[in-house]
């Protein structure tokens, strides 16, 4: 039985505290003219997106190709969604990053803004996915490299999903150079008599990170024109969602 999987949440929004300080100086003329370039200087550009940037960094289903649709309300992240049972589990740290960003459709859990959207064509099983993730551009250099080492050295691991057998198959998938970096990867997993197929492709541009996700099946349209089409508009979103980060 080849399957694809969808599931349902509403994203919660985090909310960031501002620290203020003050302070007396005494009123001194030099204290004065410090203050005065304080406040005149310019503000130093955030160091990751916001979720509404990472929101604006979504493709649109008019993007990927005729009669795709964006489904209401439904993300990919199997905690979130509440279906973190049929998460994928006990595989060898190498390959973590891999059974992270195929359980919650980002490489690691600690991001600072995120958005989801899965969009289906009416008729077909197939099924796409994208997560835009918003990190520090430190973070987003480090979990690019980790997911690229996984994806080297995890050709073929062992895990459990819903408390059965799981073995997971990767292989490389030739996509163009988009962002800072971009890397691309099929994954095939295979549980009893359940197959899951997938075409995925993360970029980095700064601290910013877009996965793309083709959860095809093996009947109908594998969706590979408009899995193409859709990563190149996500990488020129995500592009410009964080021009102004450093």
């Amino acid at each position: 039985m080849h399957v694809s999987l969808r599931h349902g949440a509403i994203a919660g929004l985090a909310i960031s505290s501002l620290l203020l300080i003050s302070a007396c100086d005494g009123g001194s003329d030099s204290a004065k003219a410090s203050g005065s370039k304080t406040k005149n200087a310019p503000p130093a550009p955030p160091t990751h997106i916001s979720s509404k940037q990472a929101e604006q960094a979504l493709v649109t289903g008019a993007e990927l190709a005729e009669g795709w649709q964006r489904e209401p309300d439904t993300i990919i992240d199997k905690k979130a969604a509440g279906a973190e049972e049929e998460s994928l589990k006990g595989v060898r740290k190498a390959c973590a990053p891999l059974a992270e960003i195929l359980n919650s459709g980002r490489p690691d859990a600690d991001h600072k803004a995120t958005a989801q959207a899965v969009f289906y064509k009416k008729g077909e099983e197939t099924n796409l996915a994208q997560d835009v993730s918003g990190y520090t551009p430190a973070q987003a250099v480090g979990l690019m490299s980790g997911l690229r080492t996984a994806i080297k050295e995890c050709g073929s691991f062992d895990g459990t999903m819903s408390g059965k057998k799981a073995k997971v198959k990767v292989t490389t998938l030739e996509v163009p150079k988009y962002g800072d970096e971009s890397v691309g990867y099929a994954i095939s997993i295979t549980s009893d008599d359940m197959v899951m197929d997938f075409d995925m492709a993360t970029v980095r541009s700064v601290g910013g990170l877009t996965t793309l996700r083709n959860n095809y099946s093996d009947t109908g349209d594998r969706a590979k024109g408009a899995f193409n089409e859709g990563l190149a508009h996500a990488a020129e979103k995500l592009k410009a969602a964080t021009a102004k980060t450093a």
